[in-house]
């Protein structure tokens, strides 16, 4: 079962009851649930407040957290000031080394809902280079991750 199905990966946020056609990732969010469970519940936390990355970071690696994605979304600083930018900067820097030092991958998107919102893949790469990651072995990385996450779902009921 492969072609068209294999290049898209839904963002769902349970388990469906029966099998879809398509791979998935379940995505939950720190403002939905408390993380105090050892158990694959989510396969990406968005972080919706970054106020309090440190203490969802160390309640991941109390908990052993390895291999889920953390996201953090373009969406959520457009209308920030320029100090809340530079606070957002220094968040991503600090999640992505605990990302790299315990098996997790750090997710930026542009959490776009509307056309206006979309990121071009130079701007991308831009603020990836500002936060210290070199884009090549982000992509690289990331593309890695969803296709070894997302195929654990795939054709499973």
């Amino acid at each position: 079962n492969s072609g068209f199905n294999d290049s898209l990966v839904l963002r769902l946020k349970s388990k469906p009851k029966k099998s879809p056609f398509f791979k998935y990732l379940l995505v939950n969010s720190d403002s939905e649930s408390i993380i105090t469970s050892k158990l694959p519940v989510f396969d990406i936390l968005y972080l919706t407040q970054l106020n309090n990355y440190k203490t969802i970071i160390k309640q991941l690696k109390k908990l052993n957290r390895i291999n889920i994605g953390i996201e953090i979304k373009i969406r959520d600083i457009r209308n920030s000031t320029s100090s809340d930018v530079g606070k957002w900067i220094k968040s991503i820097k600090d999640i992505n080394k605990f990302c790299k030092l315990n098996d997790n991958q750090l997710i930026i998107s542009s959490g776009a809902e509307l056309n206006y919102e979309t990121i071009s893949g130079k701007t991308f790469d831009a603020l990836l280079g500002i936060c210290d990651i070199d884009p090549n072995t982000y992509w690289t990385d990331l593309e890695k991750w969803i296709e070894i996450k997302s195929g654990v779902y795939f054709g499973t009921s």
